[in-house]
């Protein structure tokens, strides 16, 4: 055991960036201490704010949904940016109630980076951790610039449309129906547009906080792996097979499979239900943003157009990300199979050598991410996702026309 004496600014760098996040949706779980009154109400104030914004779209799009009389091409307009504020709040709502689990997540990070296996550990684990940062920076990037260009760019793109009532109707990114006030007298036309603007900045936070908590916390699984497997191959090293400590360094390969096993359990508990409002709802946004986008088209509308192109991108690369951290959980856990079944176990005594017959056997059942117990992330769901999103694309357009 190597104690690192780096540990707390390695952690720092780590979390820094799902830090911020979820400080802002006021969920950042303290793992050295407990909050002191200030921060506890500090925390349930942004809650409250993040809900009150989230509903600023579902409502009114709702009730609008269903007591205004409109053609069939708006409906579907309509329809994306009230999914995705239902989305978020299913998603918000297990962040939350998954507070626990994120904290323990947290610790056992803290854990592996304060005391390290091999020598070259830390090397390793910043490896990992800039990958899992380049990942969230790629998803914050897209879905900020694509879901605030579909906020601000589309409606102020379509311009103040004159009724033949000569009646002026300023666009909004999701039309409402509100019951106590008209939406398009000033000031209530701004606070709504702004409203709307910041629903959509917490709601592409949720998405974020997600992403960035299952890239954070695979990646620093995968570390462990590269370690695990480190420790494979030093077990059965020829200098190291004539030392007296065979025994010791066997137990300390189970215990860590067991704790990697044991992390990724809880990873998958804390996001499998967020991962999987995340695929369906996503599959059903690409297929309804498609229908948009083939619309605008119609219409000759660029700046819309680009505005949905530019969220039907950001929505893919999220669901891709997912996969992508899925797979490569996957085929780490394949590595660590293939080097087990590799190894030069005949340099080990007898007894030591049927012994690792069991590691073997547990390293054979890799580990997999799931979005709601049976959806495996993967290459092969992206794929099935874009696919089955332009199936129902074209059974839509078939109802529609």
């Amino acid at each position: 055991m190597i104690h690192n004496q780096h540990y707390k600014k390695d952690v720092k760098y780590v979390v820094e960036q799902s830090h911020v996040v979820l400080r802002m949706l006021g969920i950042w779980p303290l793992t050295d201490r407990r909050p002191n009154t200030i921060e506890k109400v500090t925390n349930i104030f942004l809650v409250i704010i993040c809900y009150f914004l989230l509903h600023c779209d579902m409502v009114p799009g709702v009730l609008y949904y269903m007591f205004v009389d409109d053609g069939a091409r708006e409906r579907m307009k309509m329809m994306p940016p009230i999914l995705y504020s239902i989305m978020a709040i299913a998603k918000y709502s297990n962040l939350i109630v998954h507070e626990c689990n994120i904290r323990r997540c947290l610790r056992h990070i803290e854990e592996d980076w304060r005391t390290m296996m091999v020598s070259d550990a830390r090397e390793m684990m910043q490896d990992k951790a800039n990958t899992g940062r380049r990942l969230f920076t790629l998803c914050c990037t897209f879905m900020y610039c694509g879901g605030l260009s579909y906020n601000t760019i589309m409606p102020l793109s379509k311009g103040s449309i004159v009724t033949d009532q000569n009646v002026t109707i300023r666009p909004l990114s999701c039309p409402g129906y509100y019951v106590f006030f008209n939406p398009q007298n000033s000031p209530a036309y701004e606070i709504v547009f702004l409203l709307q603007c910041l629903c959509g900045f917490v709601m592409y936070t949720i998405t974020v906080a997600i992403c960035g908590l299952a890239a954070v916390f695979v990646m620093h699984a995968c570390a462990q792996m590269e370690i695990l497997m480190r420790l494979m191959e030093d077990l059965v090293n020829k200098d190291e097979c004539e030392q007296q400590n065979i025994v010791a360094k066997l137990a300390i390969i189970i215990e860590h499979q067991i704790r990697i096993r044991n992390f990724l359990q809880l990873v998958e508990n804390t996001l499998r239900y967020s991962s999987l409002v995340e695929i369906v709802g996503c599959t059903t946004i690409i297929c309804l943003t498609g229908y948009c986008i083939i619309g605008e088209w119609e219409d000759k509308n660029i700046a819309a157009l680009c505005s949905y192109v530019a969220a039907l991108t950001s929505v893919i690369i999220n669901i891709f990300i997912l996969c992508y951290i899925g797979e490569y959980i996957t085929t780490q856990a394949e590595e660590i199979s293939l080097t087990s079944c590799t190894l030069d176990w005949y340099r080990l005594p007898t007894n030591m050598a049927q012994d690792l017959v069991l590691v073997t056997a547990f390293s054979n059942v890799p580990p997999r991410m799931t979005a709601g117990k049976f959806i495996d992330l993967s290459f092969k769901t992206f794929g099935d996702v874009i696919k089955s999103a332009a199936v129902y694309l074209n059974l839509l357009r078939q109802l529609t026309e």
